[in-house]
């Protein structure tokens, strides 16, 4: 048994010839305004016709062009039809342009108070206002395994981040200066500045995390650097909960230049003469971005 002939569709072109006939009411002012010759105008409406089974959509004649009953009925969805393409193109130039689409986004807590999560968003977002930002506050370590597994486009994480696989790349977008927080009865409160050297005997405020990642890497390595291992009392998630055990006299700590701005009454921020670190927040995202979002994320990113 043969196979039946496929049934041709018309196209997009075809309605939007109909369409403008159906505005103008005139094939020459339709084909000017479609910028086409009136033949092929012609022509095409022709083959329209012949895909709805040679219904007429026109009543036409030397004197007047009127829409039939047939062509009247048509019209609306033709036109909803031509506005839904169009919608389709704008959203595919906009997620081409990388100003649409989602893009999904880890942080650390000390990345919103140092500033440069607002910042790099806010550059952003004036350039796609469109994107729909999801944000999410998320341990360095967990970040890293979001984004690896295609579930997070990017992530704000104090570096270092050894072990980052090889298909996730950090850069550094910010550097901040190390300060010593002591609690304001403290000994050292008063200076200006200390030196690595009068620290040897303090009770330190760790974060959590090991000596080879983040900002506690930076600080094993100033007290490695000044020739000691630190005494550490305590250790806390977040630099929040490690100002509030300075300010309750538990220890000093290591803190980056952002934590000042807590502002702790408790606490005073002194500064480290010999510190030969800093700090850094970084981003990490998948070597070889596909989304249009992030790629252009990143552009906004500074050197």
């Amino acid at each position: 048994m043969a196979d039946t002939p496929q049934k041709q569709r018309p196209t997009l072109r075809q309605y939007e010839f109909f369409v403008a006939i159906a505005d103008e009411l005139h094939f020459g002012r339709a084909a000017e305004r479609l910028g086409v010759a009136q033949p092929a105008l012609t022509q095409q409406l022709k083959l329209l016709e012949e895909v709805f089974g040679g219904e007429l959509l026109f009543d036409r004649n030397r004197r007047r062009v009127l829409l039939t009953e047939f062509g009247s009925a048509i019209l609306p969805e033709a036109r909803a039809l031509l506005r839904q393409a169009s919608r389709v193109e704008s959203v595919a130039r906009l997620m081409a342009e990388g100003r649409g689409g989602r893009l999904k986004i880890g942080y650390i807590g000390s990345a919103s108070y140092a500033g440069i999560l607002s910042r790099i968003l806010r550059t952003f977002r004036e350039g796609a206002p469109d994107v729909d930002l999801v944000l999410q506050e998320l341990d360095m370590d967990l970040q890293i395994q979001e984004i690896q597994a295609g579930r997070m486009d990017t992530g704000f994480v104090r570096l270092p981040v050894p072990d980052t696989p090889d298909d996730v790349r950090t850069v550094s977008v910010l550097e901040e200066e190390i300060l010593l927080a002591v609690p304001s009865s403290h000994k050292l409160a008063s200076r200006k500045a200390v030196k690595m050297s009068d620290l040897s005997d303090e009770r330190f405020i760790f974060t959590h995390l090991g000596p080879d990642i983040g900002f506690a890497a930076c600080a094993y390595k100033l007290c490695a650097d000044a020739g000691f291992a630190p005494n550490i009392v305590h250790h806390a998630r977040q630099f929040t909960a490690i100002i509030s055990f300075v300010s309750a006299g538990l220890g000093v700590a290591f803190v980056p230049a952002s934590a000042a701005l807590m502002n702790d009454t408790g606490v005073n921020f002194v500064h480290i003469s010999d510190a030969k670190i800093k700090s850094r927040i970084g981003l990490a995202y998948l070597d070889k971005p596909t989304n249009p979002a992030l790629k252009r994320f990143l552009e906004t990113v500074p050197d």
